[in-house]
């Protein structure tokens, strides 16, 4: 991997924070699990619903930022068709994720039915899927970039912006 930009480190990390949680939810809602519903009672399976709708939210979020801020130094490099793909795929994910954020709430605050937990499941499969394709361009066609895209003064300045951000919990 070549060496990356302040800004792409945080996102990096990001990607991978959002990758453990994808593939850990893939094998919560696998084969083995069809008839075991993630149980709210029980307060390791309520902290993993609460950890999926926190990290959920994250997601859009992570996705104002990349929008606000490095699309638009994308764009002006000449990549205008990148940016509407990645754009187009932030279109594509967030209402499932939304979905999947109200379905995880309603499990969390009343328990799973078998439709409920089935809707759940399939939910989970359809944004996992597109999720692992959108983070692995993301990684190659944006993170990989940034150090060529951006002077160091204001790769610093991005830096701490998202930290600001990420730590307050505001909105890009």
């Amino acid at each position: 991997m070549a060496e990356l930009s302040e800004v792409g480190q945080l996102l990096h990390e990001e990607h991978f924070r959002f990758l453990v949680s994808i593939c850990g939810l893939q094998n919560r809602v696998g084969e083995a699990f069809l008839d075991r519903p993630l149980d709210p009672r029980n307060a390791e399976e309520r902290k993993q619903l609460d950890e999926l709708i926190a990290g959920l939210d994250d997601i859009i979020e992570h996705h104002r930022f990349e929008e606000a801020n490095l699309f638009p130094l994308i764009r002006e490099h000449g990549d205008p068709e990148l940016v509407a793909e990645l754009i187009g795929e932030h279109g594509t994910i967030e209402p499932k994720a939304g979905r999947l954020r109200a379905i995880a709430s309603a499990l969390r605050r009343n328990g799973a039915t078998a439709g409920r937990w089935s809707r759940f499941r399939q939910a989970t499969e359809v944004l996992i899927a597109d999720m692992m394709e959108h983070l692995q361009k993301e990684e190659l066609c944006v993170v990989q970039r940034l150090s060529s895209l951006l002077d160091a003064r204001t790769d610093h300045e991005l830096a701490l912006s998202r930290t600001a951000q990420r730590l307050s919990g505001s909105p890009s």
